[in-house]
C-alpha cells in the first residue's frame, strides 16, 4: 500500500501534472468569472485533445477547471449580481449587497475560503467513504427523490422571510417553466405555442442569466438614469460615493469575521456533501439548501439577503462540497452524480478506463494520483484566489455605468456560445423581462431558479412514482425516507407559521 500511495504520488507531482493543474484551476476560474461560460463548457470543449495527453495530465487539466469553475462563478455573482455559473445563483443573493455595502474583497475572501472547505470536505469524504456513500445514495428511488424535492421547495421558502407564500408562488413558476418541452414519459410535446426551437425545453443557462442578468442591468440602467427605483438598491449618489472612496486596505475579512462564518461552512460542507452524491441533484439545489439552512440556525437570520458573510459561505461551501462527492456514484457503480461527472466519465472513457466497481481496481495508481490530484487543486485554487482577488475587489468598484454595458453584451454573447442558439437569446430576453416584472412587484427570484431546476426532476421522479405504484398516491408515503423529508417539510411549515405570528 505504501509503494502504490508513493507511486501515485510522484504521479501526480510530476512537473508537467502539476503545470497543467495550474493551467486548469486559472482558466476555470476565468470563464466561471464570465457569465454564461462554466468549467463545464471547458471540459467538453477539451474532451478531444484528452487523446494527446497522458491520463494522470489530462485529468489534472480537467481538474484544475472544474475547481476553478465552481470558485470562479462566485465573482461575478458578488461583482455584479450576476452568477458566473448556476451553482452561485444563491452566492449572488448576499454577495452582491455585501459589494454593494463596499467590502466586495471580504465577500470574495469568504466565497473562496468557504469554497476550499466545502470542495476539501467532499473530496476527503470521496477518498475515504465512496463506495458506503454511494450505496445509500443509489437507494433513493423515484419515491424518495419527490420526497426530497418537495423538501427543497419548501425550505426554499425560508429565504423570502415574510413572503413564505410568494416564494412557493413562484417556484410554482418556476416549474412550470420547467415543464416546457417533451413530457419526460410519453415524449409528447406540450406548452411550446407552436415555437419549434421549444419542443427541446427551455435551457438553463438563458433562463438563470436572464432573471439575473438582465434583470439587474435593466434594474441598475433606470438607476443611473432616474436616480432612483423604489428601495431596490441604495441611492445612486451613495453609491458613486461609496466607488469614489473604496480602500481596500478596510476591505479585509478579519479573524473574528472568518471564524463566525465557520458553522454556515461546515453546514454547507456537510449538505453539498450528501447533495453531490445523489444523481442529479446538482450544485444549484446544494447551495439553495445550504443557504436555507445555515440561515435557519444563524444567530442573525435577519442579516441573510442583506450582505450576510454567512449567507455567502454557506451557499459557496455548499456548491463547492459537490465536487468530489458527485463523483461517489461514478467511481462505485458507473452511475455520473452530475453533468460534470458524466464528462469526467467520457474522458475516462477516451481513456481507455471504464467508469464503474473496477475502475479503482483496474486502475489503482491513476485513481490514487487523481486523489492527490483533487486535494492540490484546492490548494492552487486558494493560493491563485488569493492572488487574484485584490484585482478582482478593485475590479468590482468600477462605478456601474461603465460595467452595465459589459454586462449586457456578455450576457448576450455568453447565452448565445453556449449552444449557439439564438433561440436562447430569446429565452435570455423572456426570462430578463420575467425577472423585471417579478422584481417590481416584491417576489423574490431565488425560489423561481430552485423550481425551474428542480421542476424536470421531480416530476419525472412523480411520474415514475405513480407508475410504481398503479395509480396510487399513497406510493408516495410507503417509503420510511419520503416520510422522513415530509415531517420535516411539515415541521419546516409549522416552524415559518409560528415565527410569523411571533412577529406580529
Amino acid at each position: 500500500m505504501l509503494d502504490l500511495i508513493i507511486q501515485a504520488s510522484q504521479l501526480a507531482f510530476h512537473p508537467y501534472v502539476l503545470m497543467y493543474v495550474f493551467l486548469g484551476v486559472l482558466l476555470g476560474i476565468t470563464l466561471g468569472a464570465i457569465p454564461g461560460l462554466s468549467g463545464d463548457m471547458a471540459i467538453a470543449l477539451l474532451l478531444p485533445f484528452v487523446f494527446f495527453l497522458e491520463p494522470a495530465m489530462a485529468m489534472g487539466l480537467l481538474v484544475g477547471i472544474y475547481k476553478g469553475g465552481l470558485f470562479g462563478g462566485s465573482i461575478s455573482a458578488i461583482s455584479f449580481g450576476v452568477p458566473g455559473t448556476p451553482g452561485a445563483a444563491a452566492t449572488s443573493i448576499d454577495g452582491y449587497q455585501a459589494k454593494l455595502k463596499g467590502k466586495p474583497s471580504k465577500a470574495l475572501h469568504t466565497a473562496l475560503y468557504s469554497s476550499v472547505i466545502g470542495d476539501t470536505t467532499s473530496d476527503l469524504v470521496l477518498i475515504f467513504i465512496a463506495v458506503p456513500l454511494a450505496a445509500i445514495a443509489l437507494t433513493f428511488g423515484p419515491i424518495e427523490f419527490f420526497a426530497l424535492y418537495a423538501f427543497s421547495l419548501i425550505l426554499i421558502a425560508a429565504l423570502s422571510q415574510g413572503m413564505v407564500a410568494k416564494g412557493l408562488a413562484v417556484a410554482a413558476i418556476g416549474i412550470l417553466l420547467a415543464m416546457i418541452g417533451r413530457d419526460p414519459i410519453t415524449g409528447a410535446v406540450r406548452l411550446t405555442f407552436g415555437i419549434p426551437g421549444l419542443a427541446g425545453g427551455l435551457s438553463l443557462i438563458p433562463v438563470l442569466i436572464g432573471i439575473f442578468a438582465i434583470s439587474e442591468v435593466v434594474f441598475q440602467g433606470a438607476k443611473l438614469w432616474r436616480r432612483k427605483v423604489d428601495k431596490l438598491m441604495d441611492d445612486v449618489a451613495e453609491q458613486a460615493s461609496l466607488l469614489q472612496g473604496y480602500d481596500i486596505s478596510k476591505d479585509q475579512l478579519t479573524w473574528a469575521e472568518f471564524k463566525s462564518t465557520l458553522k454556515a461552512t461546515y453546514i454547507g460542507a456537510a449538505v453539498g456533501t450528501f447533495i453531490g452524491a445523489l444523481p442529479g441533484a446538482g450544485q444549484s439545489l446544494a447551495a439553495f439548501m445550504s443557504y436555507g439552512l445555515a440561515q435557519r440556525f444563524s444567530k442573525r437570520p435577519e442579516e441573510f439577503g442583506k450582505g450576510s458573510l454567512e449567507g455567502i459561505a454557506s451557499a459557496e461551501s455548499g456548491n463547492s462540497a459537490t465536487a468530489g462527492s458527485t463523483f461517489i456514484p461514478l467511481f462505485a457503480f458507473g452511475i455520473p452524480g452530475s453533468a460534470t461527472a458524466a464528462l469526467f466519465g467520457a474522458a475516462f472513457i477516451l481513456m481507455g478506463m471504464t467508469p464503474g466497481p473496477s475502475l479503482l481496481s483496474d486502475n489503482t495508481e491513476i485513481i490514487y494520483a487523481l486523489f492527490f490530484t483533487l486535494i492540490f487543486a484546492n490548494l492552487v485554487n486558494l493560493v491563485l484566489g488569493k492572488l487574484l482577488l485584490p484585482y478582482y475587489s478593485r475590479i468590482a468598484m468600477i462605478q456601474p455605468g461603465y460595467m452595465i454595458p459589459a454586462v449586457f453584451i456578455l450576457a448576450i454573447v455568453g447565452t448565445y456560445a453556449a449552444n449557439n442558439s439564438t433561440m436562447d437569446v430569446w429565452v435570455l430576453l423572456f426570462a430578463g423581462l420575467l425577472g423585471i416584472t417579478l422584481k417590481l412587484l416584491s417576489f423574490p427570484l431565488a425560489p423561481l431558479v430552485l423550481g425551474f431546476i428542480i421542476g424536470p426532476g421531480a416530476e419525472r421522479a412523480l411520474r415514475q412514482s405513480m407508475i410504481m405504484g398503479g395509480g396510487d398516491w399513497w406510493v408516495l408515503v410507503k417509503s420510511p425516507i419520503a416520510i422522513g423529508f415530509y415531517i420535516a417539510a411539515f415541521a419546516l411549515i409549522l416552524l415559518f407559521t409560528l415565527a410569523l405570528r411571533a412577529k406580529k
